[in-house]
């Protein structure tokens, strides 16, 4: 939200994060708070206070990278962001930032120490060191989350200030794991439900142009995941499970005796009426005009 459109309350939680900021040094950054930490995103300039030389936070820094264009200057060295990691900063750090293009790329979280020192209480086994500066890879759930915190802090409706507090628990476990290295493994369950949710979307979009891509991003996958789950689950690829969903419409259409070949084509969602037969004559065995005659023979 642009600086003019902050609250008290907001204000109160962001330079609790920050340290002493003010409204100028926020005016190229959109900002999203819940109680215990605040992202920030730059998006018209870079942020005034991340440029001041030598400033420090309360909060412990977590910048998430998009692009190779910004620097990190610490005491005795300077870094160079590379896209998709995090760089992670103590609280009392000096640092700055340095950009070389007109709008840096990143997300700035600021987290309450005493907040994420609670959270880390669940590590007993792997506790994450939280004194030095280092640099990991930013995973999928991180963006995830990252995308949910955002979308429920401009939406605020009812509900939001719970929900943040709980996406806030959760960006902060996806970040220490992340520093761990603990990876989540996919589960086939949760794969499972995103397969049943793109074969209801191919029924109810069956004459419209369903490309594999469109397909995969529907689901929230890569094209090559999506089409390695989709056949572990089905036995068939996406693409030739769309076919075989389509002719048994078609095959329907038929026995009504209602509809033109051309139609039951158009309708089903196939390219052209010599796309349908050859695909049906492939199937079956028979052109659907015989099929028909079959099929009313019996």
């Amino acid at each position: 939200m642009p600086p003019s459109s902050y609250s008290a309350k907001d204000l109160l939680r962001i330079t609790q994060l920050t340290g002493s900021i003010t409204l100028e040094q926020l005016r190229y950054v959109d900002c999203f708070s819940a109680r215990h930490l605040t992202m920030f995103m730059p998006i018209a300039g870079p942020c005034l206070m991340a440029i001041s030389p030598k400033h420090v936070h309360p909060a412990h820094l977590f910048v998430v990278s998009f692009s190779d264009t910004t620097s990190i200057v610490l005491e005795h060295s300077k870094y160079r962001a590379q896209p998709n990691t995090v760089s992670y900063l103590p609280p009392l750090t000096p640092h700055h930032e340095v950009n070389e293009a007109d709008i840096p790329r990143y997300v700035a979280i600021l987290i309450e120490p005493s907040f994420l020192q609670e959270q880390t209480e669940a590590y007993h086994k792997y506790k994450p060191e939280l004194n030095e500066w280092k640099v990991f890879p930013a995973s999928d759930e991180l963006l995830s989350v990252i995308k949910r915190f955002i979308g429920e802090s401009k939406a605020q409706k009812a509900g939001a200030e719970m929900l943040l507090e709980a996406l806030s628990v959760e960006a902060a476990h996806v970040l220490l794991r992340s520093m761990l290295g603990l990876r989540v493994e996919d589960c086939v369950y949760a794969s499972r439900i995103e397969i049943n949710r793109s074969i209801e979307y191919m029924r109810q979009n069956l004459s419209e142009k369903l490309s594999l891509a469109s397909l995969a991003c529907f689901s929230g996958m890569s094209v090559s995941h999506f089409t390695r789950v989709f056949r572990q689950e089905t036995g068939l690829s996406p693409i030739d499970y769309l076919i075989e969903m389509r002719l048994e419409v078609a095959c329907r259409l038929l026995l009504g005796g209602t509809a033109p070949l051309k139609q039951i084509a158009m309708d089903c969602g196939f390219s052209s009426p010599a796309h349908f037969s050859s695909s049906f004559q492939k199937k079956y065995k028979m052109s659907p005009s015989e099929y028909l005659h079959t099929s009313s023979c019996k």
